[in-house]
């Protein structure tokens, strides 16, 4: 029986994802866990959906890996995304919606909380023996300080509008690196592509990696989300780490 490879993440992984700049062009093309089950010869799940925070992309996987047969799942991948993300369920079927920045707290609660969903989604596959491999698919923390884009929608949307963090960004940023350092332990390093995270303690983001002002692999200068070779790139990166 062929195993399956269940992901969840944001709109770099949602294989219904459309562009907001680009709304006429076909995008349509597979996305990496469609082309990395492919390349493990396996059958895949995707639950990545657009706007996602690190809370729907662990809560997705659990609901997922406790109500199903877990004999089945031959390998699971978050890809996860920023941590000012808010995440909430609504109605009767608790229909996900997200917001794009978090009302409460600060940015050290939103790191903070994001490496325990972490710790959290390997203590889970830990428990039910399964093949994992943790993914920081966009930066965790860092576009937040650089000050976010508006999306295509907002009525600030320009070009070269972005939002402003609120404080100091120098100082802030040395703390975030101690709270990443002070979850070291606590992570499997040898099962997370990308970890530090920080790029001043050797991490980094894929998005960054293979897709932001790379014009082969990004839509375009004003989407710089993975088009079909940035898809390609993402996968097969993570395929050469699980080799």
């Amino acid at each position: 029986m062929r195993k399956i490879l269940l992901a969840s993440g944001c709109s770099n992984t949602d294989e219904n994802f459309y562009s907001e700049f680009h709304p006429q062009l076909d995008t349509s093309w597979p996305k990496w866990p469609e082309l990395l089950a492919k390349k493990l010869d396996m059958n895949y799940v995707n639950l990545g959906k657009s706007g996602a925070g690190n809370e729907y992309i662990y809560t997705s996987l659990l609901n997922y890996i406790a109500r199903n047969d877990t004999s089945s799942i031959g390998l699971v991948i978050p890809a996860w995304s920023q941590c000012q993300r808010k995440d909430y369920q609504s109605g009767w079927h608790g229909r996900w919606t997200n917001d794009r920045i978090e009302s409460k707290g600060d940015v050290f609660w939103w790191t903070r909380k994001s490496l325990d969903y972490y710790v959290s989604f390997q203590i889970l596959c830990e428990r039910y023996n399964l093949n994992y491999l943790q993914v920081q698919m966009l930066d965790l923390y860092q576009d937040w300080f650089n000050g976010l884009k508006p999306r295509y929608d907002d009525k600030n949307y320009s070009p070269t509008f972005r939002y402003t963090y609120p404080g100091d960004v120098e100082k802030d940023n040395r703390k975030i690196l101690k709270i990443i350092s002070q979850y070291e332990n606590l992570i499997n390093t040898k099962r997370f592509i990308g970890w530090p995270l920080s790029n001043e303690l050797g991490g980094f983001s894929l998005q960054k990696k293979f897709i932001i002002h790379k014009e082969k692999t990004m839509i375009s200068e004003l989407d710089s989300h993975p088009n079909k070779l940035g898809q390609e790139k993402i996968m097969e990166f993570i395929y050469g780490q699980l080799a």
